[in-house]
């Protein structure tokens, strides 16, 4: 019963987040609560709230930073990066992390619901969980890594064949909470498609009814 209960949580808070994702993004100042979903690593899934008004599933990219189920947390930045990691989990001299073209693949298939191999509302849906939360954290050097995990194999086909590059519309939030500003366990989101690409969609779509109109003459 639990599985279906979190299955259909996490299908709803996907299908809000998808229909949120140009009018409604995490912004930076928005404040977020957590809820646990599938999973047993102590990572995710998560279901981010945002502002109290909409969802979308997570997950963790850091194992030095922590988040609760309490707490209100606060978006500092929504950047390519994480904030405050060691050397030894690959921070530079600054702290930042930044994310892979890897993970970046990996969080926009799940969330377009198209990740191969993901169980997302059946009996293996918490052992899926489990298995892309620790490839993220494999792909982050957070853990080392296990050539045995097929998220991790997946990510670096797509990157090494060419069928995926950069990090696309993935960012990292960058979180804190309480009254002394503690930064937290920074997560994945998804970012709108910038406007110019927008228009240009638009412009090419409009060509295109043109183009049809004219045959049809």
């Amino acid at each position: 019963m639990r599985n279906v209960v979190l299955g259909l949580l996490m299908v709803g808070a996907m299908v809000t987040g998808a229909q949120r994702a140009d009018a409604s993004s995490v912004q930076v100042g928005d404040s977020l609560q957590f809820a646990d979903a599938a999973g047993t690593t102590g990572g995710g899934e998560f279901v981010a709230t945002v502002n109290g008004a909409w969802s979308f599933i997570t997950f963790c990219l850091q194992r030095t930073e922590y988040i609760d189920f309490t707490n209100a947390f606060t978006v500092e930045g929504v950047s390519p990066y994480t904030l405050t990691d060691p050397v030894g989990n690959g921070g530079d001299a600054q702290g930042r992390d930044f994310i892979s073209a890897q993970t970046a693949y990996l969080y926009t298939m799940f969330r377009a619901g198209t990740l191969a191999g993901y169980d997302y509302a059946g009996a293996g849906h918490a052992a899926s969980a489990d298995a892309l939360q620790r490839a993220f954290w494999m792909l982050e050097q957070e853990l080392p890594m296990d050539a045995n995990n097929a998220f991790v194999a997946l990510a670096n086909t797509a990157v090494n064949t060419g069928a995926w590059t950069g990090i696309g519309h993935v960012r990292v939030l960058n979180l804190r909470y309480g009254r002394n500003n503690t930064e937290a366990q920074d997560q994945l989101t998804l970012v709108p498609e910038p406007a110019s690409m927008l228009l240009l969609g638009a412009g090419i779509a409009a060509f295109a009814v043109r183009r049809r109109r004219t045959v049809a003459r």
